[in-house]
């Protein structure tokens, strides 16, 4: 089990862009990594729960700078929308 989390961890790096599926793939890491401490090389463990740790870390702050910016005005998401269509 904590192979895949360490697998987990890894698809991380990329996922954290869209924070949903960031925070979403981080805490299925964690608990696989978590849950598999007693049963696991203790260093397949160590790097799968730091993977995710750092993966919902990243998440987290992606969130919080994308929503301070659209709450703030600096993005307007309606004239956004309308370039993309």
């Amino acid at each position: 089990m904590a192979r895949n989390s360490v697998k987990i961890g890894i698809v991380m790096l990329a996922a954290w862009v869209i924070p949903l599926i960031g925070i979403f793939l981080a805490l299925t890491g964690l608990v696989i990594g978590i849950l598999s401490i007693p049963t696991s090389s203790r260093d397949t463990v160590r790097a799968g729960i730091f993977l995710n740790s750092l993966g919902l870390g990243m998440s987290l702050i992606n969130m919080t700078v994308s929503l301070y910016f659209i709450f703030s005005g600096d993005i307007d998401i309606q004239s956004f929308m309308e370039q993309l269509n």
